[in-house]
C-alpha cells in the first residue's frame, strides 16, 4: 500500500477559513484546511507562500520600474521640447528683386505710386505700391530708409 504525500500546492483559498489546494503523489487533488496541515504539508505550504510573496514583490517592482521609466521618458521628452529651437512656420526665402531703383513717390486718388526705373526695361514709369513690393522690394526698402528721419542727440 502506498502512502499519500503532498507534492504541490496549487492554490490558496480564503473564505470562512484558510484552505490550500494540494496535489498528492497519487494524482489526487484536495482542499486541506490550514488548521489540519501536517508538518510535511506545512513545509510545502511555507515554500509555496515564499514563492508567491517573491512573485508579488517582483510584479510590484516591475510596476514601479515601469512607472519610473515612464516618468523619466516624459521628463526627457519635455526637456528635449524645451531645448528644441523654435522653428518659424515660414522659413526665410530669398526674395527675387529686379535691378532698378525708386526715384520718388506720390499719392494719387488715395493710392500710393512710385516713380521707378528698371534696368532691364530701360524706362521710367509710375507703378502701384503692390507692383514695387513684388518686383523690387530691396529698392523700395532702400528708398524708404532714406526718407526716415532718425532722431539723435
Amino acid at each position: 500500500m502506498h502512502t499519500k504525500h503532498p507534492v504541490l500546492v496549487l492554490k490558496k483559498k480564503v473564505d470562512e477559513r484558510i484552505e490550500y489546494k494540494i496535489k498528492w503523489n497519487t494524482g489526487s487533488i484536495t482542499y486541506e484546511p490550514m488548521v489540519e496541515l501536517t508538518p510535511e504539508m506545512l513545509e510545502i505550504v511555507s515554500q509555496w507562500e515564499l514563492q508567491e510573496h517573491q512573485k508579488k514583490n517582483m510584479k510590484s517592482d516591475e510596476k514601479m520600474n515601469q512607472k519610473r521609466t515612464k516618468i523619466v521618458e516624459e521628463q526627457i521628452k519635455q526637456r528635449i521640447e524645451v531645448e528644441k529651437p523654435k522653428v518659424s512656420l515660414s522659413p526665410h526665402l530669398e526674395r527675387k528683386s529686379e535691378k532698378g531703383y525708386v526715384k520718388s513717390l506720390r499719392k494719387n486718388d488715395g493710392r500710393i505710386e512710385f516713380w521707378i526705373y528698371i534696368h532691364e526695361e530701360g524706362i521710367e514709369r509710375w507703378v502701384s505700391l503692390e507692383e514695387v513690393k513684388n518686383r523690387m522690394p530691396i529698392a523700395l526698402c532702400d528708398y524708404l530708409l532714406q526718407k526716415v528721419k532718425f532722431g539723435g542727440k
